[in-house]
């Protein structure tokens, strides 16, 4: 007898010998046999039909036997047989011989030697394939687990570092997190395992009280570096996470499945070509639907009239919620049906989702924030909003939140209209719609009216939102039912315009459903009206400025469909070739009786839309409600239908994914930031594989992409809903991208030449804050002040030597801001080495104090230094050493924290004569959204940092009420306090809730001035010119983000401010003195400095020499809640009495400065380079 073995390889070397693995084309008839057999294998792993996949794959071999993704299936059906591991790895090896380089075959080969038990081998493999593929994760996770499992301390390092990779590639990773932690505590990394561990709770959702507990001993443990105590917190915090059901869907990302035996099936092609025919017809016969309902759960359901996808218990895959409505019994019944690997379990019992009266509508989001998708019921006695508690329980939140819906809505949806962040509701009824803003505390209140959407009484049926103009807000149409249509312009600040009549949305016939979406890929959100009619279905082109055009070819080529009338419309792309096919539905109120109830319309990529309705099943029915979502997770969207006898339909979509795809999730950062959404709703996501691009707005936790034949997207763009753009290049097919937190806006940034390269000095213009909101007074909006910044910093002297016989300075614009620079100097100070010289850089609002400089020559230091836990904080602040104090815990938004103290003990100063307390620090700031954000909470708000001593009946007492903070990175504090103490006990405590960190305290009694040299320089050269923006690092949570002045991109990276700015080249007559004739700088740009030292004296010996740095100007930045945050203009100019303009402001039109305008402002910027980054990205290009 042959052994098997030897059989298997006998049948292959016939094939070869055939000359069958020569052909690399065939029949279209073979071509779609071969699909059939595909199809059906897959749908058999599904089912865990092994022997029947088998046979499939076995018939596609014997059609293709020199496609390695017949071998590589066949292999991973004998892998789920531990009898047929010979077998398994006879096909495998095969396929790796057919495509040698693909590392989804080469880790399904890894895993037969792994359950053969040759283990070296499988690593072999693996580390052969991380050569080639070093961002492959599965290798990856694979590998880290056979050396994590090691007690040799050089596979212990390579564990750790392979983790590193991984949570660099897919940061949203709880299980790589965690696992990295645990390693970094092992391998003696403390402060590595600290980092990683505030970073895995800015990315959780929500978690239980007890769970926080822990958390919070493991971070104070990492930060008192007990490494021992932190491992046992670690290890409890980690085994609480493994219960839950995203550490779950985190193992099966690394995994590539649930199951015990790791790896997935091939859904593409590896070598095969299409038949050379008609790409499109091909593709049409390759993708076929499926009812699968009976077979997944669902085939038993009745009476329903709703059903809303969403991942509800976390655990990466779409459950359904489901509303069915009996009208002998008159009320609704709600269930949700879990997606237990494709199969769906009714667990409606257990969900507290119960109610009366008959539900409407339904839709899904997480309005609180809290990494949980929340629901939201339209029902015609009460409305209803239902909370995710996080364990699969829903609170019903009644209407002391503030929701009063009417009972007559229709539709609703959430967006974030006011920029700051958090979801807000539209409500679309047949009277009055309404629109309820998210106070950020868990209440809305209504501003139906306040906003500017309160129209004439009538019945709206559907709306949609989106940045239709293209300006980073979120517009919003609404359309009525009989047949007109609002289009609200935001216009920021909280206010709509309506300006239907301008928009060109000037649809005939009777409306019910709109939709949204970039049918021709041009970047732009295009709208689709359904006509309940049936004459007059429309797609409006968006020409690109928010005004439309009906495209009157685009649906000319569907034979019938005006005789179609559609209750709804859905834009997905069901075939994977990176185009938004179109489904219509109708139902048998409107259809006619021998016409289905279901259309389906394929984009050929130039927009044009032909029927493809043959790809459906026979049979269907009239239909009520369309869906689409990839519920069995194989990268294709599958089609959810509820018909006109209530049953809910799930149509398979088979051979969608002979295509590749991706998909994107969002996740917003919930801790020490709240400036965007945590699943990202109204981000905007572009995509680029080769030629192809696309676009979509985010409106649910998943956006799918297909990309076509195209192995991978080369690049992905986020322009999150507040603004900031974010890029990932070459991403994973199942990509997570989790928000970077970074300052959107703070200040332009100063470098010095130090006599070898230039080193970052300090942030600057830190006193202005042109047009951001601090807070809402009498319904209006308080903004900041509007003087200029007359500013000096300490610019310290090792930092600064001379080039050819001058200072050099760069002046550096690198964030989304737009500074108005109007007179710079460089002050030398020359002091004797036994004195260290100060400034105060204390942010606080005009009128300025005097400049003053203070010369220290004795330093008192604090005797102890803790906070309001005890935690010792005394080594941190004695030395100026850039290591700060590190116990802030931070809270939902970016620049606050919990009130935390800061209580210093300076001993005995009883013989002082005067007290003056020296803080150096760096804040962490809000921004304008945030303000915003803030303004609506009645939960949260800033404390300003006071300081307290202790009075004569031994309580501390408050005798300054606001310090003022910080003025950005590494600033200094002075603060007379010789008249502050009440009794001779020199303690000092400072509260706060602002985000500030202290480098070094001391207490001076003598700062006279006394024997110092301070010689003011004025610039003999600026010019302006285009330079790019540095990266920026951080060294721990404690530590502000820093520029590297060499490590930099170009391009553009942020939406620019649009307006004229100065041109490049010379501009030191603009530099000289403050006169409102100002150098208008654009993100990207840098003055280059230069100072003269020829003039300069000798320092005597035992002298030293300091410098400051002077400018005055404005800065402005480009966040969505800044006034006139979009353009450069109005210009600031001095004597303004606020900005935005008071009634009565006007920039200088004398001929001076109109001839300084026509001279200097000649440089044009919009937004067009920003919106053709990723659209004109090519491989090519080095990466951004």
């Amino acid at each position: 007898m042959i052994p098997k073995k030897i059989y298997i390889n006998l049948c292959i070397v016939v094939l070869i010998s055939s000359g069958c693995m020569q052909k690399k084309e065939m029949s279209i008839k073979s071509f779609n046999k071969l699909i059939s057999h595909r199809n059906l294998g897959l749908a058999y792993l599904e089912e865990e039909r092994y022997s029947d996949a088998a046979k499939e794959f076995t018939s596609f071999i014997d059609i293709a036997p020199a496609e390695a993704s017949g071998y590589a299936n066949l292999g991973w059906v004998y892998l789920q047989s531990s009898d047929k591991l010979d077998s398994a790895e006879i096909m495998l090896e095969q396929a790796m011989k057919l495509s040698p380089d693909n590392p989804d075959i080469a880790f399904l080969a890894a895993a037969v030697y792994e359950l053969e038990d040759r283990t070296s081998k499988a690593i072999e493999m693996l580390q052969n394939t991380k050569s080639k593929y070093p961002e492959h994760i599965l290798t990856l996770y694979q590998l880290s687990e056979y050396f994590r499992q090691s007690p040799s301390a050089p596979d212990l390092k390579n564990a750790e570092e392979l983790l590193h990779k991984i949570v660099k590639v897919v940061p949203g990773n709880i299980v790589a997190q965690l696992k990295l932690i645990d390693l970094s505590i092992k391998n003696g990394h403390s402060e590595a395992a600290l980092f990683s561990m505030e970073t895995v709770r800015q990315i959780l959702p929500a978690l239980p009280a007890e769970a926080v507990s822990v958390y919070n001993n493991a971070i104070q443990l990492l930060r008192d570096d007990d490494t021992n105590q932190s491992m046992v917190q670690v290890l409890m915090f980690h085994n609480f996470l493994k219960s839950t059901t995203y550490y779950e869907y985190g193992i099966t990302e690394l995994r590539g499945n649930s199951g015990p035996i790791p790896g997935s099936p091939l859904y593409r092609f590896t070598n095969l070509k299409t038949p050379a025919t008609d790409k499109q017809k091909t593709m049409l016969n390759a993708v076929q639907f499926i009812d699968i309902s009976d077979k997944i759960g669902l085939g038993k359901i009745s009476q329903a009239n709703i059903v809303v996808p969403g991942d509800y218990d976390s655990d990466g895959d779409e459950d359904l919620f489901i509303s069915r409505w009996s009208p002998a019994e008159e009320f609704s019944s709600q269930s949700i049906f879990v997606n237990n690997n494709g199969v769906f379990n009714d667990i409606s019992l257990n969900t507290g989702i119960n109610h009366k009266g008959r539900d409407i509508n339904a839709l899904t989001a997480d309005y609180d924030n809290d990494g949980f998708l929340d629901i939201l019921v339209l029902n015609n006695h009460r409305s209803r909003l239902y909370k995710n508690d996080g364990t699969g329980k829903f609170m019903d939140m009644d209407q002391s939140i503030g929701i009063n819906i009417k009972s007559d809505g229709v539709q609703a949806g959430f967006f974030d209209y006011d920029l700051e962040g958090d979801l807000d509701l539209f409500v679309a009824s047949e009277s009055a719609n309404q629109l309820y803003r998210n106070n950020g505390d868990g209440t809305f209140t209504e501003v139906s009216e306040k906003s500017g959407i309160v129209s004439e009484l009538v019945f709206s049926s559907d709306m949609a939102f989106g940045d239709y103009d293209d300006d980073g807000d979120m517009d919003m149409v609404v359309l009525n039912l009989d047949g007109t249509s609002k289009f609200y312009d935001n216009r920021r600040q909280g206010f709509f315009a309506d300006i239907s009549d301008k928009v060109g949305l000037d649809f005939v016939g009777q409306t019910i459903s709109l939709i949204t979406g970039d049918y021709n890929n041009d970047g732009y959100l295009d709208i689709f009206i359904a006509d309940l009619l049936g004459k007059h279905h429309a797609l409006f082109e968006n020409r690109g400025d928010g005004t439309f055009i009906k495209d009157e070819q685009s649906l000319a080529a569907v034979v019938g469909l005006s005789n179609f009338p559609a209750i709804r419309a859905n834009f997905s792309d069901l075939d994977n070739d990176g185009y938004l096919d179109l489904l219509l539905v109708s139902n048998a109120s409107t259809t006619d009786k021998h016409q289905a109830g279901l259309i389906l319309l394929q984009n050929d990529g130039s927009g044009k839309y032909t029927d493809a309705s043959a790809s459906l099943p026979s049979g269907l029915e009239f239909i009520e409600q369309v869906n689409t979502a990839d519920l069995d997770n194989d990268g294709d969207l599958d089609i959810i239908l509820i018909n006109n006898h209530g049953h809910v339909q799930v149509l398979r979509n088979e051979g969608g994914n002979l295509n590749n795809y991706l998909k994107i999730r969002l996740v917003g950062l919930r801790m020490g930031s709240s400036k965007n959404n945590y699943y990202g709703i109204g981000s905007k996501v572009e995509v680029k594989s080769g030629g192809l691009y696309q676009m979509r707005l985010v409106d649910k936790p998943v956006s799918h992409f297909g990309l076509g034949e195209r192995k991978r997207a080369d690049v992905v763009r986020v322009l999150w809903s507040n603004g900031v753009p974010q890029n990932r290049f070459a991403p994973q097919k199942n990509q997570t991208i989790v928000e970077t937190q970074i300052l959107k806006g703070s200040c332009p940034y100063l470098y010095a030449w130090n006599g070898l390269e230039f080193v970052f000095v300090n942030d600057v213009l830190w006193p202005s804050a042109l047009g951001m909101p601090l807070g809402i007074m009498a319904g209006e909006p308080i903004y900041a002040f509007s003087n200029s910044t007359n500013e000096y910093l300490s610019v310290p002297g090792e930092k600064v030597r001379p080039k050819d016989g001058k200072f050099v300075l760069q002046f550096t614009t690198e964030l989304w801001e737009s500074p108005y620079l109007d007179n710079v100097k460089l002050v030398v100070l020359d002091h004797p080495d036994s004195v260290d010289v100060y400034i105060n850089e204390t942010f606080i609002p005009p009128p300025y104090p005097p400049f003053r400089i203070y010369s220290v020559a004795k330093k008192y230091l604090p005797l102890s230094a803790v906070d309001q836990a005890g935690n010792d904080l005394h080594n941190a602040i004695l030395v100026q050493d850039q290591e700060y104090t590190k116990y802030l815990t931070t809270t939902s938004f970016q620049g606050i924290t919990e009130l935390h103290d800061l209580i210093l003990d300076f001993g005995d100063l009883a013989h002082a004569d005067s007290i003056y307390l020296f803080m150096q620090g760096w804040l962490f700031p809000t921004d304008a959204s945030i303000n915003v954000n803030i303004s609506q909470s009645n939960t949260t708000n800033i404390i300003f940092p006071k300081l307290q001593v202790i009075n004569a009946a031994g309580v501390w007492e408050t005798v300054v009420d606001n310090l003022g903070f910080p003025k950005g990175k590494n600033k200094t504090m002075v603060f007379d306090l010789t008249d502050k103490f009440f009794v001779p006990d020199y303690k000092i405590r400072i509260r706060t809730n602002m985000q500030i960190y202290w480098d070094h305290i001391f207490i001076a009694t003598d700062v006279t001035d006394g024997n110092l040299e301070v010689i003011r320089l004025q610039p003999v050269l600026a010019d302006l010119h285009y330079r790019g923006f540095s990266a920026l690092s951080q060294k721990n949570f404690s530590s502000p983000h820093l520029p590297d002045y060499y490590n930099i991109t170009t391009g553009q990276k942020w939406r620019d401010l649009t307006g004229i700015y100065t041109k490049f080249g010379d501009v030191l007559p603009l530099l000289l003195e403050s006169d409102s004739k100002i150098v208008i700088m654009n993100a990207g740009d840098e003055i280059s400095l230069e100072f003269a030292t020829a003039e300069l004296p000798e320092l005597p010996n035992n002298w030293s020499r300091d410098f400051l740095f002077y400018n005055d100007g404005w800065l402005k930045d480009g966040d969505l809640n800044t006034a006139h945050g979009q353009t450069a203009e109005p210009l600031p100019f001095h004597g303004m009495s606020a900005y935005p303009y008071g009634p009565d402001d006007g920039y200088p039109s004398d001929p001076e400065h109109v001839n300084y305008m026509e001279l200097y402002n000649t440089r044009i910027v919009t937004t067009n380079s920003f919106k053709d980054e990723i659209r004109n990205y090519s491989v090519s290009e080095q990466p951004r």
